[in-house]
């Protein structure tokens, strides 16, 4: 009996190595179907009958799994999937592709009975005449992308993967029971009526040459300017979306030419005289797949109930213009960009281009108001001081950075350890190869993540993380990350405009769960015979290492469970700080990405395993631009050393792009009463006041201020606080009582005087 179980071992050990497959050789000419499914990692469980409605996700999975598994290699390999799926998310129609199996597995009676076993080469052979295999079918219609944002589809002959001798007589579909069945017509656009948008089902008949008939349905998100408006409190109707293009041309890193970015906007003007004279400019942020369109860009500034400050500036006078950038294809080329998460730089050339295009349009004199959420903030900065550098006039007042990574972003280096395995280690799980694509290795994230899997990859790998000690501290992709954070750096920020900040971090150094903290631990029962464990901790404390994930695969051997699948990567922190996944910051809600990433049971049994809801996505410390010190955890004060002269920053951390009532207040007094400096005094045009105010009133200056006064006013012109004959020497904290309310600081000398508005809440 000892002796058969470790023949068992060793052959399963082969077995299970996943890609090395010739341990199945001998049985190929047993097969009926030419597939035997045991020569892969069944993570869809394909033999199990599907009962709820076929998925993009679980149509993918299945697809790649039965391709591998195939003796004959009949089928074209996943990327032909990949690559039609990336083509319809920018043509007019959403592709659908069907799969028509049989294939087999070895009943697992055959292999404990000895039926099926392990000669002296490591390869299984059949011992006897007896039947060996189960066989299983699969009938799927499915859509390519889980996302259509439009409600015209195609099917094309180039995507009817028959593996079987049953040939298919006609195909139907139809969105709800009240519908007759329509025909689909292979290589001919074809619309569906939905009664609703959001996730929708469709029903479908497959009708085979043998006179059998199989029904099940299929799922899709349909995202359109409409549902988007309807989905939503602000019920907005997009204008004429006009697509813009750059004029300067951007050469990415990894590009072998320099390319012109595309971009749309949109111009929601004033109520009150519908004239483009007061342009406020809101920029979208990250967005892969471009699942933000203009409408859904607009409801990005809700608050409250039924809310909106776009509208509530509309309504000031102020015109709203929109520019999102949209998924498209590189004229004359097939090449298709994802414009939410491309080059930053790419993409503030684009928005060059429209505020040329706006100044030569607008009326009056006024001058624009920026504002970037997140990544749009980057574009912005980036946008505005490339135009001061090449001479060009941006006719900018005032630049709103809303939350955004100017010293870098943060994914959670095990989480991004586990995707990337779980996508290309392997497993090849494909519904997580669309996180790693479209999110990790995007170049915007190339260029914004602090710390990035592809820094720590071991060479000739793509999925094996390096154990040095060395080798285990935060580093971004190689010639992205610090390529792009040092022309950020002597770029600088636009001299000719107010710079100012909304953090959604917490500036007195409260942080996001805990050092260390366990995020997961969980078992996944993939099959009865086959699981998956899952350990997540976030990155450690000051000066520690950790292992920040683990992913173990089993079988189980009737006593026991054998690992045959592991990989696990460590993280590592300076003396200087404690690791990024819990620093003071804006957060990244996983219940919202989680509704972003379809309903594949995989991923939807991960989410609802975790034990935080939420990550540091941008550290407080990054969207102030604090420099002068490495530590993550250090309290925003007066002695902080930022760019921006005046900034709204929480005392508790909030979701990432977060609109409240204090930020509220602060960015509409900025926008609508701007604060002026009576002289040019380099002195005092470099005061920064922390804002809002606590307990104390944090002043910060560049340069040394001698014989200062300073005030404190209410508005109503009433005299709060009066001091005179101070020295401001790079800092000052003045002890105050005040109610909440706004109030205006005046400090001046016999050189001039500044004059900053301040919040109390």
């Amino acid at each position: 009996m000892k002796s058969k179980i470790t023949l068992l071992f060793i052959g399963l050990l082969s077995v299970f190595g996943f890609a090395q497959d010739k341990t199945y050789d001998l049985l190929k000419d047993k097969t009926q179907t030419n597939i035997l499914y045991d020569r892969v990692f069944g993570v869809s469980n394909a033999t199990e009958t599907r009962k709820i409605p076929i998925t993009s996700g679980y149509f993918n999975q299945v697809y790649h799994e039965i391709q591998r598994a195939d003796y004959l290699q009949s089928l074209p390999k996943y990327d032909k999937i990949k690559e039609e799926a990336k083509v319809s998310s920018v043509s007019k129609q959403t592709s659908l592709a069907i799969l028509i199996s049989e294939f087999e597995t070895i009943k697992k009676s055959a292999i404990e009975n000895g039926t099926v076993s392990l000669n002296g080469n490591n390869k299984m052979v059949i011992n006897s005449d007896t039947d060996v295999f189960d066989t299983h079918n699969l009938n799927m219609l499915a859509p390519l992308s889980a996302i259509a944002h439009t409600n015209s589809f195609i099917l094309k002959s180039d995507f009817v993967f028959n593996t079987t001798d049953i040939s298919i007589t006609s195909i139907y579909v139809k969105a709800n029971e009240a519908e007759n069945w329509k025909e689909v017509m292979l290589d001919q656009p074809f619309k569906i009526d939905f009664l609703n948008n959001g996730n929708q089902l469709v029903n479908y008949k497959i009708v085979f040459s043998n006179h059998q008939a199989i029904e099940q349905s299929f799922e899709i998100e349909i995202t359109n300017a409409a549902s988007d408006a309807n989905r939503n409190s602000q019920s907005i109707e997009t204008n004429a979306v006009t697509t813009i293009t750059s004029t300067v041309p951007f050469q990415g890193y990894a590009e072998t030419a320099a390319f012109v970015g595309q971009g749309q906007y949109d111009i929601f003007l004033d109520t009150t005289n519908g004239v483009l004279d007061k342009p406020i400019f809101l920029l979208d942020g990250f967005d892969p797949g471009d699942t933000r369109n203009i409408a859904a860009i607009y409801n990005q500034l809700n608050y409250g109930t039924g809310q909106n400050l776009a509208t509530d500036l509309r309504g000031q006078g102020f015109d709203v213009i929109i520019l999102n950038f949209p998924t498209y294809t590189r004229p004359s080329t097939t090449t298709v960009i994802d414009g939410g998460a491309d080059y930053i730089q790419r993409n503030a050339m684009i928005f060059v281009e429209l505020l040329n295009q706006i100044n030569a349009q607008k009326v009056g004199t006024e001058k624009n108001v920026v504002i970037g959420p997140s990544m749009g903030g980057l574009i912005a900065r980036y946008a505005l001081r490339y135009m001061e550098m090449n001479s060009l006039n941006p006719d900018t007042r005032l630049y709103i950075s809303f939350d955004s990574p100017h010293q870098g972003a943060n994914v959670p280096i095990g989480f991004q350890h586990l995707f990337n395995y779980m996508a290309y280690g392997p497993s090849a799980i494909t519904a997580v190869q669309p996180i790693v694509d479209g999110l990790l290795k995007s170049a915007a994230a190339r260029e914004m993540l602090i710390d990035h899997f592809e820094g720590h990859l071991q060479s000739g790998s793509t999925f094996e993380f390096n154990t040095g000690a060395s080798t285990l501290f935060p580093t971004g992709t190689p010639n992205f990350r610090t390529a792009f954070q040092n022309e950020l750096n002597a770029m600088g920020f636009p001299t000719t405009v107010r710079n100012i900040s909304i953090s959604n971090g917490a500036g007195n150094g409260t942080s996001n769960y805990t050092p260390d903290f366990e995020v997961m631990n969980f078992t996944f029962n993939i099959t009865t015979t086959q699981r998956a464990i899952i350990n997540l901790r976030f990155t450690p404390g000051v000066n520690a290492t950790n292992q920040v994930s683990r992913f173990r695969g089993q079988q189980f051997f009737g006593l026991f469970w054998l690992t045959l699948l592991e990989s696990s990567a460590n993280s590592r922190t300076t003396t200087n700080t404690a690791g990024l996944d819990t620093a003071p910051g804006g957060r990244f809600d996983l219940a919202a990405f989680q509704a972003g990433v379809g309903t594949d049971p995989l991923l939807t049994d991960f989410f609802n395993n975790l034990n935080a809801d939420y990550f540091t996505f941008i550290p407080t410390w990054s969207s102030m631009a604090i420099s002068g010190t490495n530590n993550l955890y250090a309290p925003v004060t007066g002695t902080s050393v930022t760019p921006f002269v005046a900034s709204s920053i929480p005392t508790v951390n909030e979701n990432h792009v977060t609109l409240n009532t204090q930020n509220l207040a602060f960015a509409l007094n900025e926008i609508l009463n701007p604060v002026l400096t009576s002289t040019e005094n380099s002195a005092l045009n470099s005061i920064w006041i922390q804002n809002p105010i606590q307990n104390s009133i944090q002043i910060n200056a560049s340069y040394t201020i001698e014989n200062a006064t300073i005030s404190v006013t209410d508005l109503l012109g009433k005299t709060i606080f009066y001091v005179n004959n101070q020295n401001i020497n790079g800092q000052l904290e003045i002890p105050i009582s005040l109610s909440n309310g706004v109030y205006l600081i005046t400090i001046g000398n016999e050189n001039g005087s500044s004059t900053k508005k301040v919040i109390k809440g």
